[in-house]
């Protein structure tokens, strides 16, 4: 990553809690050659929460999706597919007329998101990765992406789920909007 380490989640907040999901997502960052990268999960369309976040860019860039209700990904999650934006400020690519200009005014150029899958493909969040810089991504560094994606889901759905798990219950606090044991649940449910 060329982006300074300030993880939104550190591991002080986080204690022992999601050290695979920060691992893989810091590795992912790196070997990828983004920013920054986050990790959101999701119980719906409108029910979801970012469970890490690399640096404070990542997380405002999750918080924007969030507040706004769209971006990358939010699309990504709703259609199961990668979105892949490797220009922000082309205003031929511009899918979001709220989300695009805010997100460029923290300096984002480039946003790629990857839905997070476990077992019959049940949909669970999504992988995001910015960069400050325009241009698509390599295609190994996209094979990369794609692979931490799909070992995200199910680290997620291990790390998150008590029965699956002897770590106690994730502490709500460690969630801004307090719906991962919504996420968790629905994860128990779908699985």
């Amino acid at each position: 990553m060329s982006a300074p380490q300030d993880p939104a989640r550190s591991d002080r907040q986080t204690g022992t809690h999601l050290t695979r999901t920060r691992t893989h997502c810091d590795r992912c960052a790196d070997l990828t050659g983004v920013d920054g990268a986050a990790v959101a999960i999701f119980a719906s369309d409108t029910t979801r929460d970012l469970v890490y976040a690399t640096d404070t860019i990542a997380e405002q860039v999750d918080e924007l999706q969030f507040t706004l209700r769209e971006g990358p990904c939010l699309t990504a999650y709703r259609t199961s597919v990668p979105e892949i934006h490797p220009d922000l400020a082309d205003p031929t690519a511009t899918r979001w007329p709220m989300f695009t200009p805010e997100v460029l005014d923290l300096g984002v150029r480039a946003l790629f998101a990857f839905p997070l899958a476990v077992g019959n493909a049940t949909n669970i969040g999504v992988l995001e990765l910015y960069r400050t810089r325009p241009g698509p991504l390599e295609t190994e560094h996209y094979r990369i992406a794609t692979g931490y994606a799909a070992a995200l889901g199910p680290t997620l759905v291990d790390e998150l789920d008590p029965a699956r798990t002897s770590s106690p219950m994730m502490d709500p606090a460690l969630f801004p909007r307090g719906n991962v044991h919504i996420a968790a649940g629905m994860l128990a449910v779908q699985l």
